[in-house]
């Protein structure tokens, strides 16, 4: 019996399992439905005001500092790129710019839009890098549609810099334990504030970091556990050679610093290879293991500069060193490093004992000083063999350059040849311009009246100084124009012809300029285009008279068989007071203008490029400038320069 109520009631522990994966579904349900119900809705808005919803203004104001940051630091890495070498100011407080337009046309960025999707100003954004004693300050200037702001930046050659110049990193010393010390980059937001997050740079203790280590800067030696030594127990200490000539120093069998002597005996040692760790030795560098590396492979294995670094009795970037490599004023180079007695240099005067002295103590002590001779320079060579190169990439497309841009053609046998760019000019329609041909003629225009007793019959005009009487108006001519071209009171309109030459007006003939003909043109004239002008002639009689009261004569008809004189003096009609218009010749210029193509030079480059596989082996050497028998030989210089 209790088997069969077993049976029907079924197995318990599977119905606790069906019960249990309901309840789980249901509270599933409940997380996923009661929060869209119950928690308020948050827009994402610029306006002021939110009806009816949460404004997540804080998120908004976050996001435009995240995009401004972002920008000011996208022209602040584009910068830091740009600025190599040859492109930083030389000279301490000199500066050198950039608008943001400069750096777009200089392909390091591309435009940055703002937080209102606006171009941000490429005119008043820009970087300016200034040098200072030991660092250059750059300056980093942002304007978008709403904001302007500025950072400056701090950079300089460190030991930790991969490229020529890199941002200074804060420096945190720590004594026991490792300390990590920020330094800020790109922007984040919190509770809807912008912040700059920064990353970690671990900063070591000293016996992390300087463990077999030379620092030539400080020209300390440190052993194995980091502490500084000297140069022999570093040796000992890190590299533990047996039987080996070290940096000059000779140890045994045990690893004792002997003598040469000692040495061949402990040894048996016939020639002797010297070896170098972390050392400068003939041009070339070797590393930490004593092998012969590339100055990048030292800098990383040895983690410092060469001991080159140090300048003594030198002028470098405007500073001034003196014989034990300190940074001194220019006076005290020149003490120094010179040791000048009576002479005059640089504008100081330097007396029997090698001080500054005035002029006239100078005058005093070495009488009238005489002109400094003028120096005498050597000149830094270097010639690389073994090198090994890449081949020659295509030559690229052409594309548009600076006319000033300069050709590239060096040996394919020169260390220094990584580049070649050939150049291509043409003639190109660079716009448009309004071009103006000018002639100037001879037109008779009034210049003036007078009144005078005439005749009443007839009209009286003056035409350069001479007098003549017509039977019609003859001042109608002041109204014909280039519009006209019809016949007008007693003048007759007889056409339009283009003239190479300009027609002169004369007393009864007329031109009106009209415009150029460009007929015998292409899109510019080699010449000055032939003119349209309308002409005129005058119809009615005009005759030549010596007084307004002499009318003129009047022919008759000569057929007829009574007459005694062939013409008659005509009468006047009476005299009465009249005006008469005076007319003379002016030089006119008349000019046409229309728009022409405008030709310039358009310059086009193409480059090619290889790359160094193998550096092999430099040499150096000083000589006089333009050694000839070095340069045929493939010596190179190297820029630097010194006094003999």
């Amino acid at each position: 019996m209790y088997t069969e109520e077993y049976e029907k009631r079924g197995f318990p522990i599977g119905n606790f399992l069906a019960k249990l994966i309901l309840v789980a579904v249901f509270a599933l349900l409940l997380v996923w439905f009661v929060p869209k119900y119950l928690s308020p809705v948050v827009k994402t808005d610029t306006r002021t005001t939110c009806a009816g919803s949460t404004c997540d203004t804080a998120g908004i104001k976050a996001l435009t500092s995240q995009i401004f940051a972002e920008n000011m630091e996208r022209m602040k890495d584009a910068a830091i790129s740009y600025y190599t070498d040859e492109r930083l100011p030389q000279e301490v407080g000199q500066s050198k710019k950039m608008t943001l337009a400069d750096m777009i046309g200089e392909k390091i960025i591309v435009p940055l839009i703002d937080k209102n999707n606006k171009a941000v100003d490429v005119d008043k954004s820009y970087v300016q890098i200034t040098k200072a004693n030991d660092e250059y300050i750059l300056k980093v200037n942002l304007k978008d549609s709403e904001t302007e702001d500025y950072i400056l930046v701090h950079l300089g050659c460190y030991t930790y810099c991969d490229s020529y110049i890199c941002e200074k990193r804060p420096s945190t010393v720590g004594t026991k334990s490792a300390i990590s010390s920020t330094v800020p980059i790109k922007g984040s937001i919190s509770d809807g504030t912008y912040y700059a997050p920064t990353i970690v740079v671990p900063v070591v203790t000293p016996t992390e970091h300087k463990a077999c280590m030379y620092d030539s800067y400080t020209g300390k030696f440190y052993d194995a556990y980091g502490n500084s030594t000297s140069k022999l127990n570093y040796l000992k200490s890190c590299l533990k050679p047996v039987c080996k000539k070290v940096s000059g120093y000779y140890f045994d069998k045990n690893g004792n610093n002997v003598s040469y002597s000692e040495y061949e005996r402990s040894c048996s040692q016939g020639h002797i290879t010297e070896t170098y760790y972390c050392e400068k030795v003939n041009g070339y560098y070797y590393d930490k293991n004593g092998n012969r590396v590339s100055y990048e492979q030292y800098k990383k294995s040895c983690g410092v500069a060469p001991e080159e670094t140090k300048y003594i009795c030198k002028i470098v970037n405007g500073d001034y060193y003196d014989s034990e490599g300190n940074k001194v004023s220019k006076v005290e180079y020149i003490k120094n490093c010179k040791k000048p007695i009576c002479e005059k240099i640089s504008g100081y005067y330097f007396g029997l004992d090698g001080d500054v002295v005035s002029e006239a103590q100078f005058n005093k002590e070495c009488g009238t000083p005489t002109p400094p001779p003028e120096p005498e320079w050597l000149y830094e060579y270097s010639k690389t063999t073994g090198a090994e190169f890449s081949a020659w990439t295509k030559w690229s497309d052409w594309s548009k350059t600076n006319c000033a841009t300069q050709v590239i053609n060096c040996s394919d046998t020169d260390i220094t040849c990584l580049k070649k760019l050939q150049l291509y000019k043409r003639k190109e329609k660079i716009g448009t311009y309004q071009n103006t041909y000018s002639k100037t003629r001879e037109q008779i225009v009034q210049t003036g009246s007078y009144t005078q007793k005439a005749c009443n019959n007839y009209q009286y005009i003056e035409i350069n100084r001479k007098l003549y009487v017509t039977t019609k108006t003859y001042t109608q001519v002041n109204t014909i124009t280039k519009a006209t071209t019809h016949t007008t009171g007693s003048w007759t309109y007889n056409g339009r012809g283009s003239y190479a030459n300009p027609p002169r007006d004369s007393g009864n003939t007329r031109y009106i300029f009209v415009g150029a003909d460009y007929s015998y043109c292409n899109d510019t004239c080699t010449s000055l285009p032939n003119y349209y002008y309308d002409s005129y002639t005058y119809s009615a009689g005009m005759e030549s008279v010596s007084s307004t009261t002499t009318p003129g004569s009047v022919n008759i008809d000569t057929s007829s068989d009574v007459y005694t004189q062939t013409s008659y003096e005509a009468r006047c009609g009476g005299y009465t007071v009249k005006t008469i218009p005076i007319y003379g010749t002016i030089t006119v210029t008349e000019k046409a203008t229309r728009t022409e193509p405008l030709y310039g030079d358009v310059c086009y480059q193409s480059t090619k490029t290889r790359t160094i596989i193998d550096e092999g082996s430099t040499k150096y050497k000083w000589s006089t400038y333009n050694d000839t028998t070095l340069l045929n030989n493939g010596w190179h210089y190297t820029g630097n320069k010194r006094q003999k």
